[in-house]
């Protein structure tokens, strides 16, 4: 492959945007950040004409692919009718009626932008709610980039229970500030979770969770734990907060409830609601909501239930929700088909371990049997997965930077036939590869 025209436009960039990217996340790409042409179903085109087989969907929202046809015209129509008013509109309502109708727990439902801004959101809406401050999270778990929440992330340090003095910032310019409000504990580690309710349990506003921890190794929930979870928060009158900005419509219709048997007190959704245009929700129980009817709580935004975002919405959500469509079990059988096939290409020198669920996943190049917690993440060596990144991106697989695998409603039979060809072209590469027999060696 070649990548001259990327290369061009990646030192443009690097001229007049810091590093040559807008998202951090970005930076991951070997031999150089992509920069992308168009996108059609389940397939990327890069500017200098390579085409690859999307599993990143732009981090996520891609969750019927791009351009999808029902989207396109949904937006295309709106367009016409106005960008955004700084008014109401039915659109609105519209939404969060089809929303709510897959959520049988929630009552109500607030929009945003982005998944930081429901985040924060959220947390504003615990604290009027319980008149309290502090906020528990778990470590690795990520609720977005405000100082309030990036927070127990840095690697190379395990955080061993509920201490105020060892929580990690997640990098420079943050306040330290924060950390006063903020506990972070082991997920999965039930233990010191009712540790950490027994000394602290009347303090915390709110628990705050990714239901399943998509944005580290794919980890999923230990039986129990979130019905612990629940119940520890119930007891306390604390806040329970389900972060599904990834797990939200991807999972299941009814996200993390539907999948796990356990309802939030409010729960977070973006990325897929709006099919990849910015959108973000959260949705709850009517009392926790009070405080926004009676204006004690400020929410605020200019593009906050943007009409061309929430008409993106109704189309993506009319496909997602409309049972003739079969997008849950295509999606379903089709990464079961392809999480099978990849942990086959497993072999004593590249020992793969996949985990996560069909619909989200992460390849792993490891030969421990399991990663359950961020302390067993921390102690994974990504090396290996730097070297298979670059190297199934020559073969036109087009990944997420820390291993992990989304499906779409596009992604087709020959899609998953394809990349399972490409996959083992890949890993006979990689295999040979000087890097790996000295990572091996040490």
């Amino acid at each position: 492959m070649s990548f001259e025209n990327s290369i061009q436009l990646y030192e443009r960039a690097r001229r007049v945007i810091p590093g040559g990217i807008s998202s951090s996340m970005r930076a991951f790409q070997k031999p150089v950040p992509l920069f992308i042409d168009r996108g059609a179903g389940s397939h990327l085109y890069d500017v200098d004409g390579n085409e690859y087989i999307d599993y990143a969907l732009a981090h996520g929202p891609l969750i019927l692919g791009h351009c999808h046809p029902g989207i396109v015209a949904a937006v295309e129509k709106q367009i016409r009718r106005g960008s955004t008013f700084g008014c109401q509109q039915e659109l609105e309502a519209a939404v969060a009626e089809k929303i709510l109708g897959v959520l049988p727990w929630a009552e109500q439902i607030v929009f945003s932008n982005t998944g930081t801004e429901a985040v924060q959101a959220a947390l504003r809406l615990a604290r009027a709610a319980t008149g309290r401050n502090l906020i528990v999270k778990f470590e690795g778990h990520y609720h977005g980039w405000a100082d309030s929440v990036l927070i127990g992330h840095r690697h190379g340090r395990a955080i061993d229970g509920p201490s105020r003095a060892v929580e990690l910032l997640g990098g420079e310019g943050q306040s330290p500030s924060v950390l006063q409000d903020i506990l972070v504990v082991p997920w999965n580690d039930e233990s010191i979770l009712q540790r950490t309710f027994d000394e602290f349990g009347d303090e915390v506003a709110a628990v705050i969770a990714e239901p399943m921890q998509c944005n580290t190794a794919s980890i999923l929930p230990k039986a129990g734990f979130l019905q612990q979870l629940r119940k520890l928060t119930e007891r306390h009158r604390s806040v329970l907060i389900f972060d599904e900005v990834i797990t939200g419509f991807r999972l299941a219709p009814g996200g993390a409830s539907e999948c796990f048997g356990v309802n939030p007190d409010l729960a977070v959704f973006a990325k897929a609601v709006a099919g990849g245009y910015p959108l973000s929700a959260v949705a709850g129980i009517h009392s926790v909501f009070s405080s926004i009817r009676t204006r004690r709580v400020r929410h605020l935004g200019t593009f906050n239930g943007n009409p061309i975002a929430l008409a993106a919405a109704a189309a993506t959500l009319q496909v997602l929700f409309d049972p003739a469509e079969e997008v849950y079990p295509r999606m379903r059988r089709l990464g079961a088909r392809l999480y099978e096939g990849l942990q086959a290409l497993s072999t004593a020198e590249l020992p793969i371990l996949i985990q996560g669920l069909p619909t989200c996943f992460h390849i792993l190049f490891t030969d421990q049997k399991r990663i359950g917690n961020y302390s067993d993440y921390l102690a994974y060596d990504m090396s290996r997965t730097q070297l298979w990144l670059e190297s199934a991106l020559l073969e036109g697989i087009f990944q997420m930077g820390d291993g992990r695998w989304y499906l779409s409603g596009a992604h087709t039979d020959d899609d998953i036939s394809l990349t399972l060809g490409k996959a083992e072209r890949s890993l006979k590469r990689l295999a040979s590869h000087p890097a790996i027999w000295q990572m091996a060696a040490s």
